[in-house]
């Protein structure tokens, strides 16, 4: 688990609301992982109201990328994964305006590489990959932020697959 590879801690338990999407393999997953599932009352959202804004807050802006980069439903999931990195990298007022990735990896955090959702960029064509007047660079459109440092999430716009 990302959790677990990340800090020196090991995940116990998961606090979920009681609405079913966390039945079935969820579960499993973590009863063989030997995690805990708390459920909350059901019905009751008002014990999950800071998840539920939040879940809220996080799909008004995947909407609204999605609307400005006039793009289809289909790169939801990539909308959703730039949106909660720029989230973590924001200020929070429940941390007390500390920000969420700084606390959780004790690193500081650079603006200098953040790219605007659906902008236009250029990949480096290795040499052996092309001929002599080929061009260097193809273009695609940036959607998102990788694991790794430097690692972004490209739209490959001649081949239509994520690089």
């Amino acid at each position: 688990m990302r959790v677990e590879r990340e800090t020196v801690r090991k995940l116990k338990v998961v606090r979920v609301d009681n609405g079913g999407e966390y039945r079935g393999q969820f579960e499993e997953y973590c009863r063989s992982k030997g995690i805990r599932l708390e459920y909350t009352v059901s019905k009751t959202p008002e014990l999950n109201m800071l998840a539920k804004r939040m879940n809220r807050t996080i799909m008004e802006r995947v909407r609204s990328m999605l609307a400005h980069a006039k793009l289809t439903k289909t790169f939801w999931a990539e909308a959703l994964m730039t949106t909660t990195y720029v989230i973590n990298i924001s200020r929070s007022s429940p941390l007390d305006e500390y920000i969420p990735q700084r606390v959780w990896t004790g690193k500081v955090i650079s603006y200098r590489d953040l790219k605007v959702f659906d902008c236009l960029a250029y990949v480096h064509i290795a040499k052996d990959k092309r001929g002599k007047i080929d061009p260097k660079t193809q273009p695609c459109i940036f959607f998102g932020y990788g694991n790794d440092e430097f690692d972004y999430r490209l739209w490959n716009l001649t081949e239509k697959k994520v690089i």
